[in-house]
């Protein structure tokens, strides 16, 4: 039958299968690294990026910041210093537009 169904005897609640990872949750495209902590891009384009998870309060909306950058757009290798402003923070997510020109 199937088993995600499946029962246990003990319990009687369904048993849920084991899987690797959140497969709602995309692939990193590099990291940012503000302050001494570091985040990983889950989005990042010519404009901006966002960072997913942001657990920390190290920057609010409407903020400048600094940062370190490694990541990929594209072809394109972007490695260095660089400055951006907060665009939105919402639950676990940071969206920030750059202010440096990579291209």
């Amino acid at each position: 039958m199937f088993d995600f169904l499946k029962v246990s005897k003990d319990k009687k609640k369904p048993v849920r299968p084991k899987t690797m990872g959140n497969p709602n949750k995309a692939e990193s495209k590099g990291t940012v690294k503000i302050d001494k902590f570091v985040f990983n891009i889950r989005e990042i384009n010519e404009k901006g990026f966002i960072l997913d998870p942001y657990d920390k309060d190290i920057v609010i909306s409407g903020q400048r910041f600094r940062f370190e950058i490694d990541a990929k757009i594209g072809d394109k290798e972007v490695k260095g210093r660089a400055e951006a402003i907060v665009t939105k923070v919402v639950e676990n997510a940071l969206a920030a537009a750059f202010l440096t020109k990579f291209f």
